[in-house]
């Protein structure tokens, strides 16, 4: 009898050890989040990205003066951030039919929100709002009204959204003021879910998913985005992960997991 209670009690520890190996935490811009462990996750902003990126707009810049623009100093000044503002994450796992990835965007809305805020940042509303991120906290009565104003924007069916479209320029010939786009590219979203809180976290945090197909007119891309909007004080993250649709069911877990654990 006491052989099978040392056996039992072996066989305890064993799967408390092993449940702990499951997982692991990985650092983002926003905090550690769990993954399991048989996913790896690598950022753009421990991969030479910057440097990479600020080279490659100087060399062009050299090579021929007339390119240099506002445009690529804004590039060159809002990459500097990369790592701290925002980052992108590259998750690759595996399973029995083959390899898996998927990509995450994580951007510090105040930080971004006040690096472009231009005058609005002397804006009353806009102190409120930033006032409300720092502070980490959404009281209920507030929660439910932008919950309520967001999700009326959200399809409850399928709905094919127009990402570009004709162009009005003046024209005393009505038939020359408009001019249409080569190649119509739209996005059809379909299952979308809801904005919702989630429970069972750290920081008051909002979730939402939906199924997407991507047109150029030529190919069609079906993929698939969940993400989340977590109210860490100070640094309120949005997290955007998105893959193949095909591969929804392996990452659906995995990003609902990981966007609750984060601490």
């Amino acid at each position: 009898m006491k052989s099978l209670k040392v056996l039992a009690c072996a066989a305890c520890l064993l799967g408390t050890v092993s449940g702990v190996g499951l997982a692991k935490d990985v650092q983002t811009i926003g905090g550690a989040m769990v993954v399991p462990n048989n996913v790896n996750v690598v950022s753009a902003s421990k991969a030479n990205t910057p440097s990479f990126v600020t080279s490659f707009i100087t060399n062009q810049e050299k090579a021929d003066p007339s390119s240099a623009n506002p445009v690529n100093a804004q590039i060159k000044e809002f990459i500097k951030n990369l790592g701290t503002n925002f980052d992108i994450y590259q998750l690759q796992g595996a399973d029995k039919t083959g390899q898996k990835d998927a990509f995450l965007v994580a951007v510090d809305v105040k930080a971004v929100a006040q690096q472009f805020a231009g005058k609005e940042a002397n804006d009353p509303m806009f102190i409120a709002a930033m006032a409300a991120l720092d502070k980490g906290q959404v009281d209920p009565v507030t929660e439910q009204l932008i919950l309520g104003t967001i999700n009326k924007q959200i399809p409850t069916i399928t709905t094919v959204v127009p990402l570009n479209g004709p162009i009005h320029v003046p024209s005393r010939n009505p038939e020359k003021g408009t001019i249409m786009p080569k190649v119509l590219k739209t996005i059809t979203v379909e299952d979308a879910q809801q904005v919702h809180p989630v429970a069972g976290t750290k920081y008051q945090t909002y979730a939402a998913s939906s199924r997407m197909l991507y047109s150029d007119g030529t190919v069609q891309t079906p993929l698939y985005a969940n993400a989340a909007f977590v109210l860490k004080p100070g640094k309120p993250v949005l997290y955007v992960g998105v893959t193949s649709d095909v591969q929804r069911d392996y990452f659906k877990p995995i990003f609902d997991n990981a966007f609750k654990s984060i601490k």
